[in-house]
């Protein structure tokens, strides 16, 4: 028997919620250094690719029996373009090649990851307490 939906889904907010604390750390130590000689800033694997990676292999797909159907979700290959930029920041002449415009915009975006993964949560804990008849106290 499977688990409920809910605890799924209640688990993988709080593995995204972890990866973007995680991702947060790795940002700020890459502001932190960003005049250190030599430094060169790091980021966390994608949390698709790390949520894609646990999937079991014997897992249902969705079949697409009409090519006006939507695909689904798929974990994009490596040849498919992408929206962003890559490659288009400079090295500083002391070797550093932290960015602050770039971890900006990654921090950003983690922040905002993470008030959607929270408001997700808090409105599924609300959801469970409509449909149990309980009161928000």
């Amino acid at each position: 028997m499977s688990a409920p939906v809910h605890s799924l889904l209640f688990a993988l907010l709080s593995r995204k919620t972890a990866w973007l604390a995680a991702r947060q750390g790795v940002l700020a130590q890459n502001v932190a250094n960003a005049d250190t000689p030599g430094f060169r800033p790091s980021d966390l694997v994608p949390f698709d690719r790390t949520f894609a990676a646990l999937r079991p292999p014997d897992a249902p797909t969705l079949a697409r029996t009409m090519p006006a159907h939507l695909p689904g979700t798929t974990v994009p290959r490596a040849d498919e373009p992408r929206g962003r930029r890559t490659g288009s920041w400079e090295v500083a002449p002391s070797g550093n090649a932290v960015v602050l415009e770039e971890q900006m915009e990654k921090l950003a975006r983690t922040q905002l990851d993470h008030q959607l993964a929270t408001s997700l949560y808090t409105r599924h804990v609300a959801m469970l307490r409509t449909a149990l008849g309980t009161s928000a106290a």
